[in-house]
């Protein structure tokens, strides 16, 4: 018996060795407003994202499609294996007040670390949405610098990070790479650099930016086209 137990613990230390956790990670898009990440989980088990999302509204309630996706880079589609938190629709969860959050988390198979990738539900409106999710730690780090950087009005410095960035990855395909280009746009073209946003928006088109499309609507709905 003994020795079934040691050979059991060294099998979970031996899964535990190959998970990786992203925490906070960025991403590109996201619906609805006040859903956010807390971190994902790769294991030899599984694939596991830990959310949460806020009422902002009264009688506000939200569920979770069983028809719940990880896109991965090549198109693959990941179907949800498994919810904690929240109940799968048709039933809700009713928050009580505004303010509110609810923690959950989406359970999918094992898909190994993957180099970014989106989470999409299909559903009748008010859809989970998280395009481009980046799983690379240093990224993560530099990206997290170049938004603090254009929430605290440093626009000189986010752009010349944001500009490191897109040239170093531009050719990876990544699903954050439209918006980084979103973030370089705006930013000259809040400063009335129209010239410029105009270059990076011609450079965007040809990029072969993943969801570029949705990207473009994103700039159009806050006043951006050329």
């Amino acid at each position: 018996m003994k020795q079934i137990l040691i050979i059991a613990a060294l099998a979970l230390l031996s899964a535990g060795a190959t998970s990786q956790t992203v925490v906070k990670p960025n991403y590109g898009l996201k619906s609805p407003a006040t859903a956010a990440i807390s971190s994902v989980e790769f294991s030899e088990l599984a694939t596991v994202v830990r959310l949460s999302v806020m009422s902002d509204i009264e009688n506000a309630w939200f569920c979770i499609d069983r028809n719940t996706f990880l896109e991965i880079p090549g198109g693959m589609r990941v179907r949800l294996s498994g919810l904690a938190g929240l109940p799968y629709c048709p039933s809700t969860h009713k928050f009580k007040h505004p303010g509110e959050k609810v923690s959950f988390s989406l359970t999918f198979p094992a898909t190994g670390m993957l180099p970014w990738f989106s989470i999409v539900e299909e559903c009748s409106g008010g859809c989970l949405l998280f395009r481009g999710i980046v799983t690379d730690a240093e990224l993560n780090s530099r990206l997290n610098r170049a938004y603090e950087l254009t929430d605290q009005g440093e626009d000189k410095t986010a752009y010349g990070l944001f500009e490191e960035i897109i040239n170093e990855t531009d050719s990876l395909d990544l699903g954050i790479e439209g918006s980084i280009y979103t973030a370089l746009i705006l930013i000259d073209h809040r400063l009335g650099r129209q010239d410029a946003a105009r270059a990076w928006y011609e450079r965007m088109l040809t990029s072969g930016a993943p969801d570029l499309g949705l990207y473009l609507e994103s700039l159009r709905v806050q006043g951006v086209e050329f």
